[in-house]
C-alpha cells in the first residue's frame, strides 16, 4: 500500500508557513583579491511550491540565522521548518529556540512559535520536496552562468530573477486550448498573479487629485473583491487541480519503485533455482 502523503502538503496555509529548508553546493565568485565560494540557502513552501532564494558566503550557523531572519522578515515567520540533519541546521534550531524563549520577545512570539523537525538521518527521500528545487535551482543556474565566473552583486541579481522565474512554473497540467484557464502557478497562490507579467496601470498623481477621481472609478472597491475572489479561485483550483495531479504521481513511483523491487527479488530466485 502507498503511505499517505504527509499532512504538512495537504491542507491550505498562508505562503511559507510550512516550509523547507536546504543549501546548494557551493558557486564560485571573483572580486579584486581573486575567486571565494558562494552558496544558496533555498527556502522552499511545502504547500504552494514557492521558493525563497538567499544567498550566503558559508554555511555557519550565524550566516544561516542571518539569512533566516530576512527570509522571516520578507516572507514572514514560518510555523514549521523542515530541514536535514546538517550541524548548520541543528545549531541554528537552537539557537532560535534560545532566542524565542528570551522574555523580551516570548509574548509577542506566544503564538508564532517555530516548529523545527529534522528528517531522519540518511534518508534525503523524506525531504524530497525542497531537494526536488535544489536540484532544478542548480540547473538554471548552470545553463544561465556556465563556467563563467561573476561577482556577488551580479550572483545576487541573478538568483532573485532565478526565483522569479522558477516561481511561475506551472504546478497543474497545461492543456492545448486557448479557452482554458491559466496554468496555476506558486506566485499565484502567492501574489494573485505571476511575477514576470507587465504591472497593473500606474495611477498618476493629477488623477487622484481630480475631485471626479473617486467618482469615475467607482469600480475600484470591486476590483478589491475580484483579487480577493481571485486568491480564493486560485486555492480552489490548488485543491482541485494539484493535489490530485500529486497523489497520483506518487502512487505511480511507489508502484514503478515496488514493481522494480519486486523484479529484482524474481530475478534472485530464479537465479538460485538455477
Amino acid at each position: 500500500m502507498t503511505p499517505p502523503l504527509p499532512k504538512c502538503r495537504l491542507g491550505q496555509s498562508p505562503p511559507f508557513t510550512i516550509c523547507g529548508v536546504d543549501f546548494t553546493g557551493a558557486l564560485y565568485c571573483r572580486d579584486a583579491r581573486g575567486t571565494f565560494k558562494a552558496y544558496i540557502c533555498l527556502f522552499t513552501c511545502a504547500v504552494t511550491r514557492a521558493i525563497h532564494l538567499e544567498v550566503v558566503t558559508d554555511m555557519s550557523t550565524e550566516t544561516f540565522l542571518r539569512a533566516f531572519r530576512r527570509f522571516a522578515a520578507r516572507r514572514s515567520l514560518p510555523r514549521h521548518v523542515i530541514s536535514d540533519n546538517a550541524m548548520t541546521f541543528v545549531a541554528a534550531a537552537e539557537d532560535i529556540e534560545r532566542l524565542l524563549k528570551e522574555p523580551t520577545i516570548s509574548h509577542y512570539l506566544a503564538d508564532r512559535r517555530v516548529q523545527w523537525t529534522f528528517i531522519p538521518k540518511r534518508a534525503p527521500l523524506f525531504g524530497g520536496f525542497y531537494e526536488r528545487l535544489i536540484g532544478l535551482t542548480k540547473s538554471v543556474l548552470k545553463k544561465t552562468l556556465g563556467r563563467s565566473l561573476i561577482t556577488l552583486d551580479e550572483l545576487n541579481t541573478l538568483v532573485i530573477e532565478v526565483e522569479a522565474v522558477i516561481n511561475d512554473r506551472p504546478i497543474t497540467y497545461i492543456t492545448s486550448d486557448i479557452g482554458d484557464s491559466d496554468p496555476l502557478t506558486p506566485s499565484m497562490l502567492s501574489n494573485g498573479r505571476n511575477i514576470n507579467l507587465m504591472p497593473h496601470r500606474d495611477v498618476i498623481s493629477t488623477d487622484i487629485m481630480d475631485p471626479d477621481y473617486g467618482a469615475r472609478n467607482a469600480h475600484l472597491q470591486a476590483r478589491f473583491r475580484r483579487l480577493d475572489n481571485l486568491f480564493n479561485q486560485c486555492w480552489k483550483r490548488w485543491k482541485l487541480e494539484y493535489l490530485p495531479t500529486l497523489r497520483e504521481s506518487h502512487i505511480q513511483k511507489s508502484e514503478k519503485t515496488w514493481t522494480n523491487s519486486e523484479s529484482r527479488q524474481s530475478r534472485r530466485n530464479c537465479s538460485r533455482a538455477q
